[in-house]
């Protein structure tokens, strides 16, 4: 090399870290902090219910009482009129909570997600803060908010709706595995709505049409063939497919679902975490 030239100068590539990188070091901000994490997750469980009677418990009872509503009025009501095949194993009931959970735990963490920064302004501009706990502790107040509905669920299903399969053993998996979408999704959300404040207002028009395109409350089949698609177009409905093969049918049904789960996960994580990257040194000018 003749001695004119100098080093090379560094390329944005090079300058970037790697995924792998970027995945490290948000972890370990989160295993130093799950203090924290933890008394944000309760602050945020008891926020909107300071001063109330009962306090928190209201937090509870809402996704309680919506699931047993549809278990009575689709599950009892309707369910008793419809006939289901033999391959079916259980009552349409333990089909409905099955899939219907999955969806609402969905559906709270999408609602909570758009405000995880813009709702704790004045935390995120303290330098000093680690912000990634935030979305962290968003997704697990969720999970905590959902924790008696999933134990109504696995009561009603090992009790009265045909009992568990041996797939039931993977939930714990299945759990982590929509946590870490949550919470990907929450990131990517979070960051991006102080900027695009519309983005709050399509997810609100998202949660409350999208149900109704996911097959937690009918059986695929009963859709026609011609609006079909639209089921395997919401991404949301591998999650219940995954969902409703761990604790219904007890066994593999949506092999395909598994692995559009696990990719879609692994790639709106590492999404949300390189957006994040990118725009956290921004975020405390903007709110």
């Amino acid at each position: 090399m003749s001695p004119d030239h100098g080093p090379l100068p560094m390329t944005a590539a090079s300058r970037a870290p790697s995924l792998l990188k970027v995945t490290q070091d948000f972890t370990h901000v989160i295993i130093r902090n799950l203090a924290l994490v933890r008394e944000m997750a309760v602050r945020e469980i008891k926020g909107g219910h300071a001063g109330h009677g009962l306090g928190s418990v209201w937090i509870y009872v809402q996704p309680i009482v919506v699931v047993a509503t549809y278990m009575l009025i689709f599950g009892v009501v309707i369910g008793s009129k419809i006939a289901v095949t033999t391959t079916f194993p259980g009552d349409y009931t333990s089909y409905i909570v099955v899939g219907l959970g999955a969806w609402l735990l969905m559906s709270n963490a999408l609602g909570r997600a758009t405000n995880a920064f813009s709702g704790n302004a004045n935390l995120v501009k303290q330098v000093v803060f680690p912000i990634e706990t935030l979305p962290v502790a968003t997704t697990l107040a969720c999970f905590v908010i959902y924790a008696p509905t999933l134990v109504l669920i696995l009561a009603y299903k090992l009790f009265l709706g045909g009992g568990l399969g041996w797939l039931s053993l993977a939930l714990p998996f299945v759990l982590a595995l929509h946590a870490l979408l949550c919470v990907g999704l929450t990131l990517l959300l979070s960051v991006t709505t102080p900027f695009l404040r519309d983005i709050r207002e399509f997810v609100t028009i998202y949660m409350s049409v999208s149900m109704y395109f996911t097959p937690a409350i009918y059986l695929p089949d009963w859709v026609p063939a011609v609006v079909r698609p639209i089921l395997y177009l919401n991404p949301f409905s591998y999650v219940v497919w995954v969902y409703q093969d761990t604790l219904f049918f007890g066994e593999v049904r949506h092999g395909f679902a598994w692995i559009v789960f696990v990719a879609m996960t692994i790639g709106i994580f590492l999404a949300g975490l390189t957006v994040f990257r990118r725009v956290k040194p921004y975020l405390g000018n903007v709110l």
